[in-house]
């Protein structure tokens, strides 16, 4: 029932059209000379086997194959319903040798659009459903994880690869690390110095490692990673510390037999984590760099193509 609700929903969005896109203006950071960046405590714990590993009962692939058809079927039929509607409205209703044709040509053309539409509309529907790993599965990856966890995933571990990276990013700011301090973010400094607070701070506030595949004796599985990080800008009138900016980034690898992955005291899991953690932090540091002339042109552009919307 889930699946008919969400193609059902995609058809009448396609059906209905529109469009929404954020042209919003970068947050501008030249005003301010040092960013605290922070991993919270708990960011990065230790994953269990199976959150790590999520196997599913179709690729994806083949859950789109799927839904295509069943959303061509259900938009078939509610184009169908469409066009014979558009036909009353039009006078085919009307007696006399044009009224088949007008009957066929609004139900035809409505069936062939609806099934068009709905395939593509189910095509966007996830109906795909986890399936549970099995135990030798969840024993193979639970060896390699305390190396994972120790090398790559602790909190001081991506604290500074977050500042190498975005510092290279953007020499011009000085990032240096930050923790939680009651309701502001604390800025880390050498010991004996007065306590100082960040005004705007750099937060990992979504992180996410996992291998994802269809359920198999060995599946076929691909590391993805997506990390987000929200920029946050203290309000000294509430006292708290609102989203300024939300930056996302991904990375997927593409897909190995999970006994490859986990060879050799997972080699080849650590150097695609790397490699990840690496492309997936730069991909959502890059959007803080200071927007060119060139973007905000191309911002003002787009945005005057929509104001018509």
């Amino acid at each position: 029932m889930r699946r008919w609700f969400a193609i059902a929903f995609g058809i009448s969005a396609i059906f209905m059209g529109g469009c929404a896109s954020d042209y919003s203006p970068k947050a501008n950071l030249s005003s301010y000379r040092t960013i605290g960046v922070v991993v919270p405590p708990g960011s990065s714990e230790p994953p269990g086997a199976g959150d790590l590993l999520q196997l599913k009962n179709r690729t994806v692939g083949e859950d789109r194959v799927k839904n295509s058809a069943i959303g061509a079927g259900t938009g078939a039929a509610a184009g169908t319903a469409i066009g014979l509607g558009a036909a009353v409205l039009t006078g085919c209703s009307l007696t006399g040798w044009f009224a088949p044709l007008c009957w066929i040509a609004f139900g035809g053309g409505g069936a062939v659009l609806g099934g068009g539409t709905g395939a593509i509309a189910g095509a966007t529907v996830d109906t795909q459903e986890k399936v549970a790993a099995a135990p030798v599965h969840i024993y193979e990856v639970n060896q390699v994880l305390p190396n994972l966890q120790r090398e790559y995933l602790s909190n001081t571990d991506l604290q500074q690869r977050a500042l190498k990276l975005v510092r290279l990013q953007i020499p011009d700011i000085n990032f240096i690390p930050a923790e939680p301090d009651g309701d502001r973010y604390r800025l880390v400094t050498q010991e004996g110095t007065e306590a100082s607070y960040s005004d705007v701070t750099l937060v990992l506030s979504d992180f996410r490692v996992q291998l994802d595949g269809k359920a198999k004796n060995d599946p076929k599985v691909a590391l993805s990673i997506y990390v987000q990080w929200s920029l946050r800008k203290y309000d000294a009138v509430t006292n708290l510390n609102p989203d300024w900016d939300v930056h996302e980034g991904k990375y997927e690898s593409k897909k190995y037999a999970l006994s490859e992955w986990l060879t050799d005291d997972g080699a080849l899991l650590k150097s695609h984590l790397d490699k990840g953690l690496e492309s997936s932090f730069n991909s959502a540091f890059a959007a803080l760099a200071p927007e060119t002339a060139e973007q905000k042109w191309a911002r003002i552009a787009s945005e005057d193509s929509f104001s018509g919307f």
